[in-house]
């Protein structure tokens, strides 16, 4: 039986939930790129030989039957429809912010560039990413090898066709660091990607990039997409400890890190 029978057979009141689920197994399946050597997510001491890494116990991967029923009882779950359908993962190890970038210019669906890696279609991908950025803000070259600070990545997106809002997690507290997070999870036309030091949220490695897709009130829990998939699944992160590991002192900048907000640009 095809999909598209398949899909006519279920009850109306049940296609949201197989279409969800049907979702999470294509992510989970999805063969990830391989990563080049970088400094801006560290590799870890400890490799697994099938896979990711553990998921740790405070964390909820989406793909667990607690973390799908995350997602279908959350009420701001807006964001995860459209970032689904273009989730990447960074192309090397420094990549988490152009790889979360890519996600979310395209799902905003505005007009897209010419594409070296897809010559008939238009597309925001990592590999031009670069190419209309200011070379004194960053570099491919650059970011290679370092990554990006929630103070340069803001300053990039700003010469995109898009609003962008940074927040410094230093500057919010919990409570606005949470309505943050709900009021843009609950919109399919604006996006938060969170830029947080791993080990807050009881990972190993450093400094990360990833969207932020949904927020569960009942579990008071955040889902990140994380780009690195060959490292980690998407998971629900106590929404107080991503606030932790976004106040984190970037090394880099000597700030906290913190939210970038990008959404469609205001007529």
């Amino acid at each position: 039986m095809s999909n598209c029978s398949l899909l006519s057979t279920m009850p109306r009141t049940g296609w949201r939930t197989w279409l969800a689920a049907g979702l999470v197994a294509a992510l989970a399946a999805c063969a990830p790129l391989q990563p080049s050597a970088s400094h801006a997510d560290a590799p870890t001491a400890i490799r697994s030989a099938d896979g990711p890494l553990p998921v740790p116990p405070n964390l909820v991967a989406l793909t667990q039957p607690e973390g799908q029923t995350r997602l279908m009882s959350a009420a701001d779950k807006q964001s995860y429809w459209p970032l689904a359908q273009y989730f990447e993962t960074q192309k090397n190890e420094a990549y988490c912010s152009v790889a979360s970038s890519v996600m979310a210019l395209n799902a905003l669906g505005i007009r897209r560039p010419e594409s070296t890696q897809y010559p008939d279609f238009p597309y925001f991908s990592q590999q031009d990413f670069f190419r209309s950025v200011d070379p004194q803000v960053a570099t491919a070259a650059q970011v290679s090898r370092e990554g990006m600070t929630l103070d340069q990545l803001s300053a990039v997106l700003s010469g995109f066709p898009v609003d962008v809002q940074k927040y410094h997690a230093g500057d919010l507290t919990l409570g606005q660091f949470r309505d943050l997070i709900r009021r843009t999870t609950a919109q399919s036309d604006r996006f938060a990607l969170v830029n947080f030091h791993r080990v807050e949220i009881g990972e190993e490695g450093g400094g990360h990039w990833s969207p932020v897709a949904a927020f569960d009130a009942a579990s008071d829990s955040a889902l990140v997409l994380d780009v690195a998939r060959y490292k980690y699944p998407a998971v629900w992160v106590p929404l107080a400890q991503l606030y932790a590991g976004s106040q984190a002192v970037d090394n880099v900048s000597g700030l906290s890190r913190g939210i970038v907000v990008v959404s469609k640009r205001a007529n």
